[in-house]
């Protein structure tokens, strides 16, 4: 696509005055600062149908970034559950990506169990269909401010693994997680081996990069590129004080 292509192509996008940046998306750890940015150009770019036509020629321009960079950070944003991309098929030729985010992640009960991951382009579609006369009955009660749910599955592997992870924030996300994965014995094991290697990188042990468990669950970081640190010396010895019922390694 030559210059003056891509500049009537960006010519022909109109975005909103304002952009919206949701504070799940601020915030997120996980994803790099221009992809913050992009899925703030993308919120511009939605109309009332809920997604925008750009190309990533369009997001090329505007960020003066590689298209290739471009798409690794939609692929980051759809990663976290961010964005949904339609590529174009069923006959309408166009690529569509909707904004979507649901900002009750963390209250399952307010948000009929959707996840960023389930998120429909219909807003519609997003909870099942109620009305005010059955709204009382229909909803799951909430539970009591405060209170935590054990897992399901396998609670006891589940404390010790959260009493070994080096971060302990948002527990509920991470029960969610954990009952969501239902890991087997050999697959616990595989991910204490795994956090063994990774507390002991350097960014880990400044308090650096460490992802909330719900993250490492949902996005298989056990999986991630394990280089081999320098250990302690008592490296050998279970996390979990001895407890070999919880993690094993």
């Amino acid at each position: 696509m030559n210059e003056e292509t891509t500049k009537t192509a960006a010519e022909a996008v109109k975005p909103a005055f304002w952009a919206v940046l949701p504070a799940a998306v601020r915030y997120d750890e996980e994803l790099p600062p221009n992809a913050k940015l992009l899925y703030a150009e993308i919120s511009s770019l939605t109309d009332r149908r809920g997604y925008c036509y750009a190309s990533n020629e369009y997001f090329t321009r505007v960020f003066s970034l590689s298209e290739r960079t471009i798409q690794n950070l939609l692929n980051a944003l759809k990663r976290g559950g961010y964005v949904r991309i339609s590529d174009g098929s069923g006959g309408s030729g166009r690529r569509k990506i909707f904004a979507g985010l649901n900002p009750l992640l963390d209250n399952p009960a307010e948000n009929c169990g959707v996840t960023p991951q389930k998120f429909a382009p219909n807003p519609a579609e997003n909870c099942t269909q109620t009305n005010l006369s059955t709204k009382k009955e229909t909803n799951p009660p909430k539970a009591p401010q405060g209170a935590e749910s054990a897992p399901a599955w396998k609670p006891d592997r589940f404390a010790g693994l959260w009493d070994y992870y080096p971060r302990h924030t948002s527990k509920q996300a991470a029960v969610k997680a954990w009952d969501k994965l239902r890991p087997s014995d050999e697959l616990i094991a595989k991910i204490g081996k795994a956090l063994r290697r990774q507390k002991a990188w350097d960014e880990w042990q400044r308090g650096v990069g460490i992802p909330y468990l719900s993250t490492y669950l949902n996005q298989r970081r056990w999986e991630d590129d394990l280089s081999d640190p320098v250990l302690p010396a008592d490296h050998d010895a279970e996390p979990t004080g001895g407890r070999k019922d919880l993690v094993q390694l």
